[in-house]
């Protein structure tokens, strides 16, 4: 199992690290309830009520790997995800499930605290953290020599 951790908001992709073949069905679940399913170049997103009000519009999917997208998350996002891939016999037009990918998403909530900090680190130049963290190394090197001596400068 794959596990993922996103902050509240940002976007998340499961990907199975896989390749679409031609006659693969990939269909996603979480906690039981259907999702996704991609079938030829077909695909249906939220058939479900309950995934509709759930997700209202934050999934989309990659033809091509097979990935589910989770935009702007949500602590309610936070559980497991399954992928089960089915090979469709041309043949004998049966499925079989040939793979199951499963991932556990955790959604972490931001606090005020945490929304702070960041407002704070993105509105602080960089000059202004280089000529703090100078200070403060020129002040922890005076500080280092023992009292009476003096510190000589080449």
């Amino acid at each position: 199992m794959k596990k993922k951790s996103v902050l509240e908001g940002e976007s998340v992709t499961l990907d199975p690290g896989v390749t679409k073949k031609t006659n693969d069905v990939m269909t996603w679940f979480s906690d039981d309830t259907l999702l996704a399913e991609i079938t030829g170049d077909q695909s249906k997103i939220c058939t479900d009520v309950q995934c509709k009000e759930r997700f209202r519009d934050r999934l989309k999917l990659d033809h091509q790997t097979g990935s589910l997208i989770i935009t702007n998350t949500r602590n309610t996002d936070t559980g497991e995800y399954k992928l089960q891939i089915n090979s469709i016999s041309l043949r004998r037009r049966r499925r079989s499930i040939s793979s199951e990918k499963r991932f556990e998403v955790t959604v972490v909530a931001l606090t005020s605290l945490t929304r702070r900090t960041a407002a704070a680190a993105e509105a602080t130049p960089i000059s202004a953290v280089m000529t703090n963290r100078s200070t403060a190394s020129t002040e922890s090197q005076q500080g280092a020599w023992p009292s009476g001596v003096a510190k000589q400068n080449k």
